[in-house]
């Protein structure tokens, strides 16, 4: 059985983030992106739940409590609760650091992100792909 590494929650993090950005319909690398996020966060009205996000980062409940304290810590995310369940949602600060500091998890963690999108498809942005269109 091969051995399943753990990774730090920093990188669990991003990954649960770049999830929570997607739900936008955003690219991360347009001119534009700051200027269309708060129309975006104000137009959107799904829910991402604690499990989406336990299955994004592909991790134990106990990483999914630490990743979404740290989001909401640094206020890169809002967690809500209702008789639905858990309601996640990226925030603009959120969106920021993600814009800011992709690239450098990017570098940090590259084998680490190849080796969790391995078998699930990676945003196309995250990727350095472009979305058709």
């Amino acid at each position: 059985m091969p051995e399943r590494r753990y990774k730090g929650y920093r990188i669990y993090a991003f990954i649960a983030l770049s999830r929570l950005f997607a739900e936008l319909n955003l690219d991360l690398g347009q001119e534009d992106l700051m200027a269309r996020v708060d129309e975006a966060l104000r137009a959107y009205s799904g829910r991402v739940s604690k499990e989406e996000i336990l299955h994004a980062i592909r991790s134990n409940s106990h990483m999914t409590d630490k990743v979404l304290e740290y989001l909401t810590t640094e206020k890169f995310a809002t967690v809500s609760r209702d008789v639905q369940g858990y309601d996640i949602r990226i925030t603009r600060p959120g969106v920021e650091h993600l814009k800011a500091y992709h690239r450098f998890y990017q570098d940090l963690y590259g084998r680490e992100l190849a080796e969790h999108y391995r078998f699930v498809r990676a945003p196309d942005w995250l990727a350095g792909r472009r979305p058709p269109g």
